[in-house]
């Protein structure tokens, strides 16, 4: 009989240091899997493992691309690849980015609730912005056991607080205690969890379906379909890339205010441009020419002027926006 043997843990912001708190309190004899990834830079050297193994007491190293699932090793996401689980070994891969990240929590929450169902313990610690809700929702369903960071607690509460919105944890707790409960959760049978029996559902559960979209990818302007998982919308284009609802939204927010800034850019430079004709029509006494000239700067960089305002007051709007959202809700 199989125990909760496969752990996965997020992570963005704050997270190193809530991993390392974590990791300390585990007991070295832990007969489990532990994957973990952390929102962190491309460009990053890769040394998280090497931090986790100053405090911890099981051996923490960088995922390699079909290396056995192994107990008692902290299995970490190298910088800008995400880490996937199949049956028997780990996968690394450099997909398309999920909501812009990679490597990212849900999609290895996904692939551990989807190979593993119920002997899954998913934990979604710190951080901004949004990731893990729908992979932990995911492994609840499979008959797994969801674990969170509480806000309070959290040096960055953002990701908690809207896991929340998606997840009812089975616990949410301070990380210090999530890496005790990790010690006794999996000692505990997959088939006899007593907070939730559900693994015979997660079949019909994470059974995606697809229905296209007139939508197209902010990140490669391919088509945009609406796929239904999990109790979960999400939308993911040809080419792989994916996004939750607000993901998506985010997404084409900053595709719409990038397109602004180089209309505004293009603005600034016909003027610019239309000023200099203007003063080449002078120097030859042209009239006509020279007054068509400064007109059309003129009205160049009032349209300029307008599109900066916009665009400068467009962020106080929107968090006056957010604001009212809040309030009402």
């Amino acid at each position: 009989m199989h125990t909760h043997d496969i752990v996965v843990v997020g992570a963005s912001t704050g997270g190193i240091e809530a991993l390392q708190e974590l990791t300390s309190r585990l007991s070295p004899d832990l007969q489990a899997a532990i994957f973990v990834v952390v929102h962190i830079s491309p460009h990053s050297s890769g040394l998280l493992a090497d931090v986790l193994n100053l405090s911890s007491k099981i051996r923490a190293h960088l995922a390699r691309d079909g290396e056995p699932i192994e107990y008692g090793t902290i299995c970490v996401a190298p910088p800008d690849y995400h880490l996937l689980l199949e049956p028997d070994r780990v996968r690394v891969v450099n997909g398309p980015k999920h909501n812009r990240y990679r490597p990212a929590i849900d999609l290895l929450f996904l692939s551990a609730a989807r190979q593993f169902g119920g002997r899954v313990i998913g934990a979604v610690l710190t951080g901004f912005l949004e990731d893990g809700g729908s992979g932990l929702l995911a492994i609840k369903n499979a008959g797994g056991i969801a674990l969170l960071q509480s806000i309070e607690d959290a040096e960055v509460a953002t990701m908690p607080r809207r896991v929340l919105q998606q997840v009812q944890p089975d616990y949410c707790v301070p990380v210090a205690e999530i890496g005790l409960l990790l010690n006794r959760l999996t000692t505990w049978p997959a088939t006899a969890n007593p907070v939730k029996d559900a693994a015979h559902e997660s079949e019909s559960k994470l059974e995606p379906k697809r229905s296209a979209t007139g939508f197209i990818c902010p990140d490669c302007q391919a088509a945009i379909w609406e796929v239904n998982e999990n109790g979960e919308i999400r939308y993911e284009c040809r080419v792989g890339h994916s996004y939750s609802a607000d993901g998506i939204s985010e997404a084409q927010d900053e595709d719409v205010e990038r397109s602004l800034w180089i209309a505004l850019r293009a603005l600034e430079q016909s003027a610019a441009l239309e000023q200099h004709l203007a003063h080449l029509a002078a120097e030859r006494k042209r009239t006509v020419a020279n007054k068509f000239f400064r007109a059309q700067a003129h009205a160049r960089q009032q349209q300029a002027v307008i599109l900066r305002e916009f665009l400068l007051g467009s962020r106080g709007r929107q968090s006056e926006a957010e604001g009212e959202v809040k309030r009402a809700g």
